[in-house]
């Protein structure tokens, strides 16, 4: 496929990007600035703007699918206003889909989030988001996948490890998941379809909802040796762990999470045993097979 991805050169973008590069997809990158990706040779970059109209029509010309990415969130660094946030979320996300009407595009992926309601302006553009993704598949029939990703913001290695217990996923798993569902809904595998994006830790019940005391035990059982660099690290556990039942993604769509706290932990016991960097690192981009 032809896929055009809004908000190509951010943290999502990019390993999308690098996701559909490696099923052989055509691969157009919009955005305001420019990704280092470019500089690779493997994917067309274009300038957009989708508060823009002209923009965003030229940007979905030729295209066969869209992955719209482009967004303004409440946890910016350095923060914007609320009314940027509400003009690239809100009419962005319109501009986007009316030129889909106009180019007769049919598959879509919308970024949606777990922040999804009306605590914030953020969170209020992403009610309208959804509103606009089934307006736009009623007056199409367009397939269109509206996807609610949990956090996957750049943090330390530490901290994004203990993150994952909560509201936290790996951007693997969001490029795994937004690719799987462009290819779904180019095979018409859904009219409209939403998900929760989030990872899936495999424990059992009791040891989720009582992960402070029992987990410890349940991590040493998969990785022995390992609670020794818990405290070491001091890695802080949370009472319960948050989790969501991914089953329809599985069924729709066909994916599942693959990084989860333990997959975590043994990266942790790698770097740690081969003295690499743990204290500077910043994830995504540098962890195993990231690229």
């Amino acid at each position: 496929m032809k896929v055009l991805v809004t908000g190509a050169s951010g943290n999502g973008g990019q390993a999308v990007c690098r996701q559909l590069l490696q099923a052989d997809h055509q691969v157009r990158m919009a955005d305001v600035i420019p990704s280092a990706m470019i500089n690779e040779g493997t994917a067309e970059f274009i300038r957009c703007d989708t508060r823009t109209v002209s923009d965003v029509q030229r940007a979905v010309q030729g295209m066969d699918g869209v992955i719209h990415l482009a967004a303004w969130h409440c946890s910016h660094q350095p923060p914007v206003s609320d009314d940027t946030i509400f003009a690239v979320n809100v009419d962005g996300t319109y501009n986007v889909f009316e030129a889909c009407r106009k180019e007769g595009i049919r598959s879509i992926v919308y970024a949606s989030s777990m922040a999804y309601g009306w605590g914030s302006v953020y969170g209020v553009s992403k009610v309208i988001g959804e509103d606009l993704c089934r307006a736009y598949h009623e007056m199409t029939g367009a397939s269109i996948a509206m996807l609610r990703y949990h956090e996957f913001i750049p943090r330390p290695y530490l901290e994004f490890g203990a993150r994952l217990l909560r509201n936290g996923v790996d951007r693997r798993d969001v490029a795994s998941a937004t690719v799987m569902a462009l290819e779904a809904a180019a095979a018409e595998a859904f009219g409209l379809f939403r998900t929760i994006i989030h990872t899936n830790h495999g424990m059992p019940e009791n040891v989720r909802s009582h992960f402070a005391k029992l987990g410890p035990e349940w991590c040493e059982q998969q990785i022995p040796g390992i609670t020794k660099l818990l405290e070491l690290y001091n890695i802080a556990l949370p009472d319960e762990v948050e989790q969501h039942d991914l089953s329809e993604a599985k069924r729709i769509i066909g994916w599942e999470p693959r990084v989860g706290f333990i997959e975590f932990l043994r990266d942790l016991q790698l770097r740690h045993e081969q003295s690499l960097e743990i204290h500077g690192l910043v994830v995504p981009s540098e962890l195993p097979n990231d690229r």
